[in-house]
């Protein structure tokens, strides 16, 4: 965590505590994820007077939503709101990590987790991030499973 506090990515509250217990939510996820693609890719930040999801506006992290938003990274839900408060769920976080990180969805992976079937909106993504693979990148340009090592 210190890595990662001194990169700026996680770095408290205002009280000065951390909350090690406390689960994140949607808002501070995408303002961890902002930061670390303005430290490795150099992603400016840009402050906006218009915004997607009207339950960010006004929100602390409005700007680090809408930027994500705009660069395709974040999509809300599908009743258009994005729920800065809502703790993230394991599948937000594994395909907004995917995102980030320039990985999957992988496509062609066969099912790992009996709750999670191919019908789940992550499935892909969730599979990119379980998986050791081999892959190759279609005519789509998307990643698609070319065998599964055995360990």
């Amino acid at each position: 965590m210190k890595l990662t506090s001194d990169k700026g990515l996680f770095v408290g509250y205002p009280d000065g505590s951390f909350k090690p217990d406390q689960n994140i939510t949607r808002a501070e996820f995408s303002t961890a994820v902002f930061k670390f693609l303005k430290l490795v890719r150099g992603i400016s930040e840009v402050q906006f007077s218009e915004f997607t999801f009207e339950d960010a506006k006004g929100h602390w992290a409005e700007n680090y939503i809408e930027q994500l938003t705009r660069l395709g990274y974040i999509s809300g839900y599908p009743d258009g709101t994005f729920k800065p408060e809502n703790k993230i769920l394991r599948s937000e976080t594994v395909a907004l990590m995917n995102r980030a990180l320039e990985r999957g969805p992988l496509y062609g992976a066969p099912q790992i987790f009996e709750d999670v079937t191919e019908k789940h909106w992550a499935f892909y993504d969730i599979a990119e991030g379980a998986l050791d693979h081999r892959y190759r990148i279609d005519e789509d340009k998307r990643e698609v499973l070319v065998e599964i090592l055995e360990k």
